[in-house]
């Protein structure tokens, strides 16, 4: 059976693979990226390290999932959480080294591809897939193609503004989606809600108010907290009114939330349904699903590899 090495490089560590065409993964282990070292060359021998823990001699590739925007030679650019990561080809440098074909992507443009691949966009023709966390990432699939753009990887869903006055994008713009729906969102608009004046179970939980994580907000929704609540109401409010506009947009089969916010659960997903039901045009809000991704903790793992398995 063709297996392919799959990378999911993040700022703190780097999980790897070898993994088979079916999705399974063969042989895998996680390194630390080295990024507090400050340099590029430091962070990609740790990549080496992890490639060589997993080479085989008939692997038919190596795809590698990384922050940033990447072109489609394989050159990386704009990338804050590594050091340097701007203006080099990665692909190059691997190819290189082992002699073998290598798939550089943008992180969230990889999840979306595995998820359509082997997860819970598996038997659809187009899924739009949204990963959640400190900041919102994208990844489109059309009539089974990954949207790539004419130059560079296309969906920075997260910085679509939907406010063209609105509050300040990490990115330096106004209005971004991510600015409403990140993870530093939730967490300041619990704070801001206590401090005027409502309760909340919050104020026990934690010693000190920067300690508030999403995870605790919903774990206090789930202990009937009103506060919790509502800023869950308030979030996905916003994420289920920018998706009626990517409905309307791209009319997915599917569209999957994936990463550490959409943990939220049935709260979550049953408002952004629900707002996407009303506010899409209702031919296309019928047809569409809104589900939780299907890779779980090893995504980046099988993404990364499902890079090689595209047709």
């Amino acid at each position: 059976m063709k297996c392919a090495i799959g990378l999911d490089l993040g700022g703190t560590y780097i999980k790897y693979g070898l993994v088979d065409q079916t999705g399974r993964i063969i042989k895998k282990g996680v390194l630390p990226t080295n990024a507090e070292k400050g340099s590029r060359d430091a962070v990609i021998e740790q990549i080496n390290l992890a490639i060589s823990d997993v080479l085989t001699d008939d692997i038919e590739g190596i795809g590698i999932g990384t922050p940033g925007v990447v072109d489609n030679d394989g050159r990386v650019f704009e990338s804050p959480n590594l050091p340097d990561w701007h203006n080099f080809n990665l692909m190059e440098i691997f190819e290189k080294r082992f002699n073998k074909k290598v798939v550089v992507e943008n992180d969230a443009n990889s999840i979306a591809w595995g998820e359509y691949l082997f997860g819970a966009g598996k038997g659809t023709k187009t899924i739009v897939c949204l990963t959640l966390g400190t900041g919102l990432g994208g990844g489109v699939v059309i009539n089974g193609k990954l949207l790539r753009g004419s130059i560079y990887s296309a969906a920075e869903l997260g910085h679509m503004p939907v406010n063209y006055r609105g509050r300040r994008c990490g990115c330096g713009s106004q209005g971004c989606i991510e600015a409403y729906v990140g993870r530093d969102y939730i967490v300041r608009s619990a704070i801001r809600k206590i401090k005027k004046g409502n309760k909340s179970i919050l104020s026990e939980m934690v010693k000190d108010f920067s300690d508030i994580t999403p995870k605790l907000i919903s774990e206090a929704y789930q202990k009937g907290d009103k506060l919790a609540e509502q800023v869950w109401i308030e979030m996905a409010t916003a994420l289920g009114a920018f998706l009626a506009g990517i409905v309307n947009l791209l009319n997915p089969d599917r569209i999957i939330l994936a990463g550490g916010i959409a943990q939220a659960g049935e709260i979550l997903f049953s408002i952004v349904r629900k707002t996407i039901n009303e506010r899409a045009m209702k031919v296309l809000s019928k047809t569409v699903e809104v589900v939780p991704a299907g890779l779980g903790n090893d995504a980046g793992i099988i993404s990364g590899a499902a890079l090689i398995f595209q047709k």
